[in-house]
């Protein structure tokens, strides 16, 4: 059998994200943070970074770490560069959230260098992500469509973290800029670091990973074709287009620029449509089955984008088609492929070895999809809600339909954790094992 490129360090990227998700959506409803006041507090810059950089980003890097040598097919350059990034990502997070909370209309008092030298942490990490990860995408070169996807997201993740120590300066010593400066940075490059993390690394990775992992799970591998590539150039030429567009004011360009990333985004959307239909496994499993809400909340994020207004100046309605984007389209694609990666990567751990050597539970029962499912149901539904109530302004049914979420989350975390626990549930499931069990939560 063909030894399975491991990363050592993938579940703990995966655990920390979801407890960075949990707290995130814990402290919306609590109404610690609310947006449509002030965007720019620090207790909702904490709430947003818990999602972007906790949730998001360290469940794509702990992703790409195990996956990205299955796309390129070569082994993880390096265990140690895995770890160092996870280690100083979550300590620069903690950092950054100190220095908001340590930034003018904080509660703590005020040290202008926290947030920057927190950035300055991550960005560190994310530099040696960059040079491990790089090391596997130029052993692999020339590079398939889906690594053209992730390479390019992994451009865009340079950018906005840059992007973000240049906005955090601007926060905690605004003395250093003139009054015209800060209402730049604060509309126009405050617009173009939400596209840039939010449309450029985030949106272009989890498109590059959707494409393997979909394929793969579903049985469709087909090459993507036409379809596939078109969506690839119209959506990482736009994005890069609306996001210098946006650093220099250029706004028509930048109009243009976005028709351009909506087509991209539509055409992507037609290929999975498209991937779905020539699948060889008829009867989809829960991850493949749910992740059509994130597609869908794609498709209602590109007819809204029409009426987003181009000065960067954030509305009730922008923040809700923003949240859609940040919870629906990418955070419920990444918990979707989370319900199948973990029992997955638990499998092959426990159990790959011992294929033929007797009886064994498939990667299926190490999960109860008939239980489950009612969690993501309630997950999208409520991330809906919540969002349509924050584009309306209403606040308080906001924070009610993000407890609904953070149920939702927290039980679809004890089904993530039950399928790190390949023994438990073997036993209960099918009474098969006596295997090397092992928690990675």
């Amino acid at each position: 059998m063909h030894r399975f490129p491991e990363s050592q360090w993938t579940m703990h990227y995966f655990t920390v994200s979801m407890i960075s998700l949990l707290l995130a959506e814990i402290g919306w409803f609590m109404g610690w943070g609310n947006p449509l006041k002030n965007l720019g507090t620090p207790s909702v810059l904490v709430l947003v970074h818990l999602t972007t950089i906790g949730f998001l980003s360290l469940a794509m890097l702990g992703a790409l770490h195990q996956f990205l040598p299955i796309i390129t097919q070569t082994e993880l350059s390096s265990q140690r560069g895995s770890a160092f990034t996870l280690g100083s990502i979550i300590l620069g997070l903690a950092v950054m959230i100190v220095g908001f909370l340590a930034s003018p209309g904080g509660t703590l008092p005020q040290v202008p260098w926290i947030l920057p030298l927190g950035g300055t942490i991550v960005i560190i990490g994310v530099l040696v992500a960059l040079k491990t990860l790089g090391t596997i995408l130029q052993r692999s070169w020339p590079w398939t469509l889906p690594t053209w996807f992730v390479a390019t997201g992994l451009g865009f993740l340079i950018l906005t973290i840059f992007a973000g120590v240049f906005l955090s300066f601007s926060l905690v010593v605004p003395s250093w800029f003139s009054s015209s400066a800060l209402y730049v940075i604060g509309g126009r490059g405050l617009a173009a670091h939400v596209i840039g993390g939010m449309g450029g690394w985030l949106t272009l990775t989890a498109m590059g990973v959707s494409y393997r992992l979909l394929g793969m799970f579903t049985l469709s591998n087909d090459p993507r074709g036409w379809w596939g590539w078109t969506a690839y150039v119209f959506t990482a030429v736009g994005i890069l287009a609306v996001w210098i567009s946006r650093w220099v004011g250029a706004n028509i360009v930048a109009e243009v620029a976005w028709l351009v990333v909506l087509v991209g985004l539509a055409t992507y959307l037609v290929d999975i449509g498209r991937l779905y239909h020539r699948r060889k496994r008829r009867k989809l499993e829960l991850n493949a089955r749910y992740a059509v809400g994130p597609f869908i909340f794609l498709s209602i994020l590109l007819i809204s984008a029409i009426f987003i207004p181009i000065s960067g100046q954030f509305t009730a309605f922008d923040l809700g088609v923003v949240f859609l984007g940040l919870y629906g389209w990418l955070g419920g694609l990444v918990l979707t492929q989370l319900y199948k990666i973990v029992p997955f990567l638990t499998w092959i751990h426990v159990f790959g070895n011992q294929i033929g050597q007797g009886k064994m539970p498939r990667v299926q029962d190490l999960v109860d999809e008939k239980r489950d499912h009612y969690a993501f149901f309630l997950y999208f539904i409520a991330t809906f809600v919540a969002a349509v109530a924050l584009a309306l302004g209403w606040f308080a049914l906001f924070r009610i339909f993000m407890f609904g979420m953070w149920i939702a989350t927290l039980d679809i975390t004890r089904a993530l954790y039950h399928a790190s626990l390949p023994y438990r549930n073997a036993k209960r499931k099918n009474d098969s094992t006596n295997s090397l069990s092992r928690s990675f939560f």
